[in-house]
């Protein structure tokens, strides 16, 4: 085998290698995502199921958890708590058409079912 055959075999299998390490990352942060995304459903789900037939409301509903609550109970950063419901299509933020007048935005989550009416 030539010196150049060589280069060109470790060159492929390097790229070959490289590929599969990607794939696998890539594989494993879809997997906890997903972990993850159950995870903080699941307990805003547990948390506000009773509330889901509240219509009217109040300026502390409890149909809405805030990041830190929701990062603390679900052992999930700040971060990834924000972005896992940001990224999560039955979860969603509080909006400015959710407030009472004169109540300030706050960033809380809440089931999609439970506060869309």
């Amino acid at each position: 085998m030539s010196t150049l055959e060589g280069i060109i075999v470790g060159t492929f299998g390097g790229a070959a290698a490289g590929l599969v390490i990607w794939f696998v990352q890539l594989g494993r942060e879809k997997w906890r995502e997903k972990k993850h995304k159950d995870r903080t459903y699941a307990w805003l789900y547990k948390r506000t199921k009773q509330y889901k037939d509240l219509t009217a409301g109040t300026p502390d509903d409890p149909r809405w958890r805030s990041t830190i609550e929701i990062a603390s109970y679900t052992n999930l950063t700040q971060d990834r708590v924000r972005y896992i419901c940001s990224i999560h299509k039955e979860i969603r933020p509080k909006m400015e058409k959710d407030l009472w007048p004169e109540e300030s935005l706050k960033e809380k989550w809440a089931i999609r079912e439970f506060v869309n009416s």
